[in-house]
This record gives C-alpha cells, structure tokens and sequence, in this order.
C-alpha cells in the first residue's frame, strides 16, 4: 500500500509539470490538423509489458577493521502494466507522461566474504516517467526520464552467528530512473513497444548487532516489449 500511495504522489507531480510545459509550448507550436496525412500520437493509451530484468547489487561490508567488497548480478523476467499520454505537436515532436507498475523475478543468493550468504530480490516496482519523442509516421522513437520505486531486499549472513547477520527485507526504495525505446503503430488502435529502461536506488547504510557496517546500492536493468492500445 505505501508503495502504490509512493506512485500515486508521483504520477501527479509529473502530470502537473507536462501541463505546465504543454502550456508554454502552445504559444509557439501548433497542435497537429485532423487532415494530416501522418499517424496522430496524441491520446491516452494502456498496455502490458514483459522481457528480462539484471539487477546489479553492490555491497560493502565493513568488519573489524577489514573491507569487503562485491558486486553480485540478479537476472530474472519483468512482466507488469503500463498507461499515459501523447501529445503531438504539428512538427511530429511528442511529449507525454506515462505509469508504470510490474513485477520482477531478479534474484541473487550465493556466498560472499569466504563464509558469509547474500541475498538480493528485487519484487514489485514502478515509476512516473515525462517521455520526449520524435515521430517518423507511425514510428515513434523516444526518451524518458522519471522517478521509480521498488521494493527491495538485501541481506548478509556471517556464517552462524546471529550478531553478525545484516537484514533489510521488503523495503520500498525510490530513486531517478531513464530510458530509450521505439514504438510501431501496427493498427490505428495498437502500438508495439520495444525499450530499454535503468533504475537507480541509491544506497543504503545499515548496522548489525555487532556493529559492523554494510553499505548496499541496488540498480536495474529492464529491457522489455509491450503492447498498447490507443483510446
């Protein structure tokens, strides 16, 4: 629930400020005619998504005066929802906002530090995104740049001993998300989608019983197509 009430906070702050900039650029750029010959990007518009998540888990771990270091990979699918708006300026630039919200599979647990475990998951996530665009006809290429979240967790365990033990399990972390993609309008309704997107949550300070320290940094990799129909 905090995580959805995150994305809904979000999503109206990049609603406000695509309203704002619509607004300014009005005053210079013209909508598109209802007679152009060329595909109107302009509409709401909702789909599905799935493809591969790599999720990268960085780890400092400091104990006794040692450092240990490790960078883990966590490979899994990514499938969830997505929906927003274009607007096409007659000069075929297109702005628009978009929602995200999946799931992801991206889990890592091995051994680390000679006898200590680790274990990475990236679950539930989401984002708000602005989109900037060029459309070729009824090809659209684009950037976006937003705000995502995911819920996390990252954990180390030194051998047996519970005073040792790092936990941080199911936590929502927020951080600055981009990506580049391509969409194909196959049908007047019906768009494919093919997109790379990368997440960046930033780090993580924790302490352990013991008082040892373990910084983590989580970030994710979604390459992904989808579908989406125009209303």
């Amino acid at each position: 629930m905090k995580l959805v009430t995150q994305f809904a906070v979000l999503a109206g702050g990049v609603l406000v400020a695509m309203q704002a900039a619509q607004s300014a650029d009005q005053r210079r750029l013209e909508p598109v005619a209802a007679n152009s010959p060329y595909y109107n990007w302009s509409g709401f518009y909702a789909g599905v998504f799935a493809g591969g998540a790599h999720g990268v888990w960085t780890v400092d771990f400091y104990r006794n005066n040692n450092h240990g270091h490790a960078e883990e990979g966590a490979d899994g699918a990514a499938f969830g929802l997505y929906g927003g708006y274009n607007y096409q300026f007659a000069n075929r630039f297109v702005i628009g906002a978009e929602l995200d919200f999946g799931k992801s599979t991206a889990s890592q647990n091995n051994n680390i530090f000679d006898n200590d475990t680790s274990l990475a998951q990236f679950g539930v996530f989401g984002s708000a995104r602005a989109r900037f665009g060029y459309a070729f006809d009824r090809l659209l290429l684009f950037g976006t740049v937003g705000v995502g979240a995911a819920n996390l967790t990252n954990n180390i365990q030194k051998g047996r001993n519970a005073g040792e033990e790092v936990v941080w399990e199911d936590q929502v972390k927020a951080g600055i998300t981009a990506g580049v993609g391509a969409e194909y309008a196959f049908a007047p309704n019906w768009v494919g989608r093919g997109e790379y997107v990368y997440t960046d949550y930033g780090m993580v300070t924790l302490y352990n019983r013991d008082g040892n320290r373990a910084e983590f940094r989580n970030e994710l990799h979604l390459l992904r197509a989808g579908v989406s129909y125009r209303f």
